[in-house]
């Protein structure tokens, strides 16, 4: 079997030339203990939402606060989590195609899985089986099926 590194450098090409998807586990990497998680992400709309709140109580009584909070509420869990989610996913994959220890590193808090597009039956996913495999057996040359 070919370097770790060799393999990782198969993959990236692969990934670029959109021969290999890699899929996100967002739940998995939208924690504190993962390398791409933000806390800026995850807690600015709430705090926007709670600010709104407040102001709006303070101008305008609680008729209104009552009004941006429940609109708020309504934001938080449709678009502002698409968003919040959206933005991990570049994050993580640019985090995972980065180097091959960062790769490894996302791999084994089984944030990442591999599959050749439109194939069910070649997926690889993380940390139960091994990339490495998968790239040897399907990425023969980089940036081509095998």
């Amino acid at each position: 079997m070919a370097s770790h590194r060799v393999l990782f450098d198969r993959l990236v090409a692969a990934e670029a030339s959109r021969m290999v998807e890699v899929g996100i586990e967002l739940r998995r990497l939208n924690r504190p203990d993962s390398p791409v998680f933000s806390r800026a992400d995850n807690a600015t709309p709430l705090l926007a939402s709670v600010g709104a709140a407040l102001a709006a109580l303070y101008f305008g009584g609680w008729v209104w606060a009552m009004a941006i909070a429940g609109s708020a509420a309504i934001l938080m869990l449709t678009g502002v989590n698409y968003v919040v989610m959206r933005r991990l996913r570049r994050r993580a994959l640019a985090y995972a195609l980065a180097g091959p220890e960062s790769w490894q590193r996302l791999w084994d808090m089984g944030g990442l899985s591999l599959r050749l597009p439109g194939r069910n039956d070649t997926q690889a996913v993380s940390p139960d089986e091994d990339w490495r495999r998968f790239t040897a057996r399907y990425l023969r040359r980089a940036g081509a099926p095998g």
